[in-house]
């Protein structure tokens, strides 16, 4: 059986700055983030592309991406973190959650012999929560330490 262990995200002192400014949408000063936010919310036909895509890997087994994960790790890591527009650095990864908050965000450790898997779960009134289980270079296991900081989760070891 797993047994899996809380990891505890500790909240940085950095300044919040005003978050009840209305985000930009339009102009040269607005972020990316909020663009590609904007334009998810105002493509109809996208929901229709992501069902015939998840019809596609189900059909398909996902047999190729289950071999390449299962004998490339870290490829399987990058998908993870590319698929949740973060970044991965040799000694971390930081993955932005904007919208979220502190207290809905948790993350469990699975430590064996093999891998060091971290699950990422990310609750949302009214909706099933985001999950997702990252499998971490060998090194990880020894210092992980999580940090919050402005909306974005980091990762460190």
């Amino acid at each position: 059986m797993d047994e899996w262990t809380t990891l505890a995200i500790k909240p940085d002192e950095a300044p919040q700055g005003d978050l009840s400014a209305p985000a930009i949408t339009d102009g040269l000063e607005a972020d990316a983030a909020t663009l590609q936010a904007e334009f998810d919310l105002s493509s109809n036909h996208l929901a229709d592309v992501r069902q015939r895509h998840e019809q596609v890997l189900i059909t398909a087994g996902m047999l190729p991406e289950t071999d390449v994960a299962n004998r490339l790790p870290d490829r399987a890591l990058d998908w993870v973190v590319n698929g949740l527009n973060g970044r991965i650095s040799p000694d971390g990864l930081s993955i932005p959650l904007l919208g979220a908050q502190l207290e809905d965000v948790h993350l469990d450790v699975n430590t064996t012999e093999d891998a060091t898997v971290v699950r990422l779960r990310v609750n949302e009134e009214g909706h099933d929560p985001l999950t997702r289980e990252m499998t971490l270079p060998e090194q990880a296991g020894e210092s992980l330490v999580a940090r919050w900081v402005n909306g974005h989760l980091h990762l460190r070891w």
